[in-house]
């Protein structure tokens, strides 16, 4: 073989070898280049699977974000201005004028606390109504206020009782009736998919006597018309305003017959990170036990002193000084974040 032959030959091997070692490069960079980009599709999503979790997939329920939101919206002056209107603190702006609800005993007394509620749960965009019955020589006035659910297919029930024992009555019941005005209000917000009751119940002291109507009526024809499933239950808040020693305790009356309730009421207290040190108990005593008769879930939340404990129980001392309100706003929080977990569009249920 010639030199010159043998020349070409190596000249054509080595641009042979360039042009294939260019290749293998060029190949090289589009195949991490491709690579690169699938990695990062790859942890996009391995991100939106972290941040955004689908909870109601896993059974736990909703995202924290509802009870959040609801806790949230419960703030100190509409509490203090709500308790101050319903203990004759200051006058109450009726529609027909100001007026001194001094006590809750006498029929003038309950019928103005009637008027200040609906009145109150109308301009939170709640539509209400006044449900007056007779008891004996009694007239009563149980109030409810109705924030309809996107699907209504089911029903919560959250309550307090009206009527006092003669006195101001602020922590029995004004901070119940302060905690569904405030709840009627955050829960607004929420849109949520289940329809929410908000009932103050008259003439509790005489005998638990307008829940026993209320129940029997309203929400026995509930059940009659949509069955069982359709009930959620009852958050019953009666005596929620004193903290007695400062350490922020509360108790859950259960008897084993709260069915969700009391699992959402737990799980709120850690969504929200409530102060309140929650103990349970079995509580009765007052208006929630009807929904126990009737088979349905409910629980009673109330402070540490659990009714007898409350130094001015049933006495003119009763009065707003003796409530604590960040102490109240807690408890309000612990009940509307549990109820936003049971009512809330995202809850599934």
């Amino acid at each position: 073989m010639s030199r010159r032959i043998l020349a070409g030959r190596v000249a054509i091997t080595t641009m042979l070898k360039v042009l294939l070692l260019v290749s293998a490069l060029t190949l090289g960079a589009l195949l991490a280049s491709c690579g690169a980009s699938k990695d990062e599709g790859a942890s996009s999503n391995v991100s939106n699977a972290t941040t955004q979790p689908n909870e109601e997939a896993s059974g736990k329920g909703p995202p924290s974000n509802v009870a959040q939101a609801a806790a949230a919206s419960i703030d100190e002056p509409s509490i203090r201005e709500n308790l101050s209107h319903l203990t004759g603190a200051s006058p109450a702006p009726l529609a027909s004028g100001p007026t001194t609800i001094a006590e809750r005993g006498s029929e003038d007394g309950r019928r103005a606390a009637a008027q200040y509620i609906k009145e109150s749960f109308e301009e939170a965009g709640v539509p209400a109504r006044i449900l007056e019955f007779t008891y004996g020589s009694r007239r009563g006035f149980n109030v409810e206020g109705t924030l309809e659910g996107t699907e209504g297919e089911k029903h919560l029930w959250i309550t307090a009782h009206l009527d006092s024992f003669y006195n101001a009555g602020a922590n029995d019941d004004a901070s119940g009736l302060v905690s569904i005005l405030s709840s009627a209000k955050a829960l607004k917000q929420l849109n949520p998919k289940h329809t929410i009751h908000l009932v103050a119940y008259d003439l509790e002291e005489v005998g638990l006597v307008g829940s026993t109507l209320y129940v029997g009526s309203t929400v026995g024809d509930i059940r009659e018309q949509q069955g069982d499933r359709a009930i959620i239950g009852n958050i019953h808040s009666d005596m929620v305003g004193y903290d007695e020693g400062g350490e922020f305790e509360a108790v859950m009356g259960t008897c084993g017959q709260a069915g969700p309730i009391d699992e959402a009421l737990l799980r709120a207290s850690e969504i929200i990170d409530s102060p309140i040190q929650l103990r349970e108990d079995c509580l009765g005593r007052s208006d929630h036990e009807h929904f126990w008769e009737a088979g349905l879930p409910a629980a009673i939340l109330t402070d540490g002193t659990k009714y007898d404990g409350y130094p001015w129980y049933h006495e003119p001392g009763d009065t707003m000084d003796k409530v604590n309100i960040p102490y109240l706003r807690s408890t309000i929080q612990l009940s509307a974040a549990a109820a936003a977990l049971l009512a809330a569009p995202e809850s599934g249920s």
